[in-house]
């Protein structure tokens, strides 16, 4: 027997964000029911999720992260909570309308997407980049406000940054001859963002993973989302948020 959580009485609810599905999931508007798509992907107030036996999700949704399981209809609006000036989650998804990023600019030559081009970041782990038969490429880092050598290596495909770790600015990374710049920013506020997701309700650690990367790229961090991902073993919901970030046809 399905559970049905209550629908809440706005006339306007706010969108959930669905950063995890794993078996039967539909979506449900009015009429009208389809499979759910790979996440991430925005629930709109007037959605809900048609869980079937064994399914699972993980969504975002003013006042945090939440994980569900079916059988079982879910309304993100029946997990509303009281709006405070904390409530960093709720406040990007009233702003959101898509997840679609502009994308990186493509031509010949190594195509870099970690870090990803023109966006921000916490923490640079690698240089990434795809390009068939490339071979072994020179790789250049420099800070754009520095007037300083920068952190150099060579690699095919990839290669780790051994460099220091970066502080808040702005940066050019060069793949042979493809060049894209990306900006380091403080923890401070993204650190706040994932304190309020609570994500300590959470007991599966690929849950709280799922649902820390979909806050990050929700909120511009899109390097950070997807090393996330790859670090939780969550591989197979890689190529949607490359996909997303415009690093990935």
């Amino acid at each position: 027997m399905f559970l049905f959580l209550p629908l809440a009485m706005a006339a306007d609810p706010a969108p959930a964000m669905v950063t995890m599905v794993r078996g039967g999931v539909t979506v449900v508007e009015g009429a009208k029911r389809t499979p759910a798509p790979a996440p991430p992907f925005l629930l709109s107030g007037a959605q809900s999720l048609d869980l079937a036996a064994g399914a699972h999700v993980v969504l975002l949704r003013q006042g945090g992260a939440f994980a569900v399981d079916g059988p079982k209809v879910v309304d993100p609006a029946a997990f509303k909570v009281t709006a405070n000036a904390s409530d960093r989650v709720g406040a990007l998804l009233e702003k959101r309308t898509t997840l679609v990023s502009a994308g990186a600019a493509r031509g010949a030559g190594p195509s870099i997407v970690r870090p990803v081009p023109n966006s921000q970041l916490l923490t640079l782990t690698e240089v990434r980049w795809r390009c068939a038969e490339c071979g072994e490429q020179p790789v250049l880092l420099v800070d754009l406000r520095a007037d300083s050598a920068g952190w150099s290596a060579a690699g095919t495909g990839t290669v780790p940054y051994t460099g220091a770790p970066l502080g808040p600015s702005t940066y050019a990374v060069t793949v042979g001859g493809t060049e894209r710049t990306f900006h380091v920013a403080p923890r401070a506020e993204a650190d706040a963002l994932l304190a309020g997701l609570a994500l300590d309700t959470m007991a599966s650690p690929q849950d709280r993973a799922a649902a820390t990367a979909g806050a990050l790229f929700l909120a511009g961090y899109q390097t950070d989302a997807l090393t996330t991902l790859e670090a939780a073993g969550l591989t197979e919901m890689l190529h949607q948020y490359e996909v997303l970030a415009g690093v990935a046809p």
